[in-house]
């Protein structure tokens, strides 16, 4: 394959060019909306980013109106994307942008802002700026594994991207890296996928040992962490038009000054108490934990609650304007009948 490098290059782009779907940065290409797709998709997949990606841009359309805006309005245009120090860092970069004299254009100036490491600085570099780098996320690993039959067996996925990132380089068409690296993210995602690989109707068989050899469902070889199984209990407290919710410590590593439905450990009661009922059982997953969250009614005669501290009575007519988390969003609409819109 390395012979035919610019063969490669030529299949790749002409692939790209014809099958790429269109998406809202690629179609109204610019800095700002690079950057804020990057952010988005740093660990969300398209289809979850895209609507809030149109809603950001409607609310936020450009570097100044991001910075100037208010950070609990920034952090609620972001709800239910989920690792929100992401969207801290992007209101830091706006900020930076709208107060800087020079825009940055390399992939090392990229990475000296917030939230910016090797993946986002080079594919907000080579896609907004043309600078030549190449973007290895995981799609681009399983390309590349795949391309060339890798046996190695390697201990997580950064250690894959560390060991590809040299062979990216060389494969990128220098004329056009953005495309280049989109074409090899595009193709990993909708073609060269993880299960049922569309090999027959990629354009990078012919290049592909993998393919040659039988061992494309095989590659890469990646070591999968274990997920840590969470157990969690919380209590769902209403009084007339009131829920009780716990607003988490602006200290906090996750979901810092946000809501949340308050743990029985919180409201001194155990899921044995007499003064709860069990409603339901809600199942997610954040990295690598899997979390199971038992939900109790609970009685609120007996409890408590002055309103000063971290448990706050919070108004019906309220729960649409605060901070929570979306799966607990989700299922505070529903327990409490209430629209999204109300």
């Amino acid at each position: 394959m390395i012979n035919k490098i610019t063969d490669f290059r030529l299949a790749l782009l002409d692939w790209y060019r014809h099958n790429q779907r269109s998406l809202p940065w690629r179609t109204e290409p610019s800095l700002y909306r690079t950057v804020v797709s990057e952010f988005m998709l740093q660990q969300t997949q398209i289809k979850t980013a895209l609507p809030y990606f149109e809603r950001w841009m409607e609310r936020f359309p450009d570097f100044t109106t991001l910075a100037d805006a208010d950070s609990e309005v920034v952090l609620k245009h972001w709800e239910g994307l989920g690792y929100y120090n992401r969207a801290r860092n992007l209101h830091k970069v706006a900020q930076w942008m709208r107060d800087s004299e020079v825009v940055p254009d390399t992939v090392e100036a990229w990475k000296a802002l917030p939230g910016i490491g090797d993946y986002t600085g080079a594919a907000i570099a080579s896609i907004a700026q043309g600078v030549p780098a190449a973007v290895v996320d995981g799609n681009v690993v399983r390309v590349l594994a795949r391309l060339t039959n890798e046996q190695t067996s390697f201990s997580n996925n950064g250690k894959a991207v560390d060991f590809f990132k040299d062979l990216a380089n060389e494969l990128l068409d220098q004329a056009s890296p953005g495309d280049a690296n989109q074409a090899m993210m595009e193709i990993g995602a909708t073609v060269c996928t993880k299960g049922n690989p569309k090999c027959t109707l990629c354009p990078l068989q012919k290049f592909c040992r993998g393919f040659a050899d039988g061992s494309v469902s095989e590659l890469p070889k990646i070591q999968r962490a274990k997920r840590e199984k969470v157990r969690l209990y919380r209590g769902l407290a209403v009084d007339q038009k009131k829920i009780l919710l716990h607003k988490i410590d602006s200290e906090a590593k996750r979901l810092k000054g946000h809501f949340e439905i308050p743990s029985l450990e919180c409201l001194k009661l155990t899921e044995d108490s007499k003064q709860v009922e069990a409603v339901s059982v809600r199942r997610r997953a954040i990295s690598n934990q899997s979390i199971e969250e038992h939900l109790f009614r609970v009685d609120t005669e007996g409890l408590s609650i002055d309103g000063k501290g971290a448990l706050n009575w919070i108004d019906f007519s309220e729960i649409n304007s605060i901070l929570l988390s979306g799966p607990h969003r989700r299922w505070l609409m529903e327990y409490l009948g209430i629209s999204t819109n109300t």
